[in-house]
């Protein structure tokens, strides 16, 4: 049983007592008027009589009133005291939860955006040579395999700080990663290592060329709904 449900318990307990003890002094108040009224023989007698009892029985009332008052405070406090300790607890642990979260979500953002970079690089139609061709593929290609595993991974870890709506945007995110990379990947292989005919050469080469259009069209408004989610997590708002 709770504190609330034991405050409500004892609140019932104490009124149904007040009423029962209410109607025990009421009772007690009438028969002792009747015992007065048969001694009567005036008017007078009988007023004063009644004027004494009901004085007798308001201050006994009151009495009694007052000492369940003090043993309501007594029993009511501490279960205050608890409920107020166990309500900063509450806050304690939220605020520590919050904090954690949002490191968890920074971390992860910059991994996003290290993920989107890589994959744009080694997917673009148009690659620039600085100096060696094949070592800046195969760099590129590295890159672009470290960040989606790391960005997988990192995800995996920590997905319980996010709602299931989060975590299934951030799926389907690393889906189509995942999937337009292992193709990109193994047409690109085909392609260098040679000795392709020239009708599969071109179907390779276009497979590239498309991979690599359908990566800039889908994954930016991807990164966007997320990016929204993020700033409602951290209760970021347009100024």
């Amino acid at each position: 049983m709770n504190i609330l449900e034991t405050i409500v318990k004892i609140i019932i307990e104490l009124v149904l007592f007040l009423m029962v003890s209410y109607f025990i002094f009421y009772k007690s108040w009438l028969k002792s008027l009747g015992k007065e009224i048969a001694k009567l023989s005036t008017v007078k007698d009988l007023t004063k009589i009644t004027q004494s009892v009901k004085k007798d029985f308001n201050e006994s009332l009151e009495a009694y009133k007052s000492k369940l008052n003090e043993e309501l405070s007594s029993k009511i406090e501490p279960l205050k005291a608890e409920l107020d300790k166990q309500n900063i607890s509450h806050q304690i642990q939220y605020s520590f939860l919050h904090q954690e979260r949002a490191k968890v979500l920074v971390e992860l953002y910059k991994k996003l955006q290290e993920l989107y970079s890589a994959m744009s690089d080694w997917t673009a139609t148009i690659q620039p040579i600085i100096e060696d061709a094949d070592k800046e593929r195969e760099a590129r290609a590295v890159r672009a395999n470290k960040a989606l595993f790391e960005f997988k991974d990192y995800f995996v870890l920590n997905r319980i700080f996010f709602t299931k709506s989060f975590c299934a945007s951030i799926d389907d995110l690393i889906k189509v990663y995942w999937d337009k990379g292992w193709d990109f990947g193994y047409a690109q292989n085909r392609i260098l290592e040679g000795n392709l005919p020239a009708d599969y050469f071109k179907e390779y080469s276009n497979k590239l060329s498309v991979i690599s259009k359908e990566l800039k069209g889908k994954i930016p408004p991807m990164i966007s709904e997320i990016e929204d989610l993020c700033r409602n997590i951290l209760n970021v708002e347009d100024e």
